[in-house]
């Protein structure tokens, strides 16, 4: 489980089918964009809950919303 010191900056939910038969899966995003240029992730996903988005990948992903 990883904490955060300050609240998210985005809060994201994203819908994902992987199979015509089966019903969609929602998987529900914090993320934070850092003083430093990279940004910090965090899903509901059991599996991969975590991860960091280097300076270019976070610069790309905070204009997505902003569209």
């Amino acid at each position: 489980m990883v904490k955060m010191a300050r609240k998210p900056d985005l809060n994201a939910t994203l819908f994902f089918t992987f199979d015509e038969n089966m019903p969609e899966r929602i998987v529900e995003y914090e993320i934070w964009f850092n003083e430093n240029g990279t940004s910090t992730i965090i899903s509901n996903n059991e599996n991969k809950s975590y991860g960091e988005l280097d300076n270019e990948s976070a610069k790309t992903l905070i204009n997505i919303p902003l569209k």
